[in-house]
């Protein structure tokens, strides 16, 4: 929570900086988009497309622009949006992992596990410590029902950084569905431990197969 906290504060200065910036020139680009990026970040996404607008009016060549752009859109729910504003990005910037990651996430909430798997791997291909691309491939592993990969991809995130409760959960998911219930009970106390929430379905998964082992009858609603 801590880190969050200082992530969130990281941000808000960030911001201010940008703003001192833009005030000294109306016309700084890089101002404008990085200002995006923070206030992105901050959850104040009106904003943030406010200011990538803004950025790439002055100059569409931005590909972090696009980026950013393209984030803001999915986190307001404009996932074909999103998709555009990313292959715009990759038009620009074609070898840039974290581009194709973010594409590939956004398949991934379209329901192209295929397409997903295809940027996906370019990512990893470009960068093999993007810990978000290693993620969100776990989910596309999962998806297609392979979960000894999806745990291979979720082991890989949490080497590069172990304090990921999202991966915690995920990974325990992917236990239980191999029955590995021990597995998926570590995992999912972790998650919580670090601020997490394991997924209710996971968890009702998880009590109703540990009823069975133990021969307990689950109770009446």
């Amino acid at each position: 929570m801590d880190g969050e906290r200082n992530k969130q504060n990281d941000y808000a200065t960030a911001s201010t900086d940008f703003d001192q910036a833009i005030k000294l020139d109306v016309r700084a680009v890089l101002a404008w988009s990085g200002r995006c990026g923070a206030r992105y970040h901050q959850g104040a996404l009106d904003a943030a497309l406010a200011d990538c607008d803004r950025a790439l009016k002055l100059d569409a060549r931005q590909a972090e622009a696009w980026n950013t752009h393209g984030l803001v859109r999915q986190a307001k729910g404009e996932v074909n949006g999103a998709l555009a504003d990313f292959e715009r990005a990759l038009a620009l910037a074609p070898e840039q992992a974290d581009f194709y990651c973010n594409r590939g996430g956004a398949w991934l909430l379209k329901g192209e596990v295929e397409r997903a798997l295809n940027d996906l791997n370019r990512a990893l291909a470009l960068n093999p410590r993007l810990a978000e691309a290693r993620g969100h491939r776990g989910v596309a592993w999962f998806a297609k029902q392979d979960y000894r990969r999806a745990i291979a991809d979720f082991d890989e995130v949490l080497k590069l950084n172990p304090h990921l409760a999202e991966a915690y959960g995920n990974r325990g998911v992917a236990w239980l569905m191999q029955g590995k219930l021990k597995e998926a009970e570590v995992d999912f106390a972790r998650c919580r431990t670090l601020g997490g929430t394991p997924k209710p379905e996971a968890e009702a998964l998880l009590l109703e197969m540990r009823q069975r082992l133990t021969g307990q009858t689950p109770p009446k609603e």
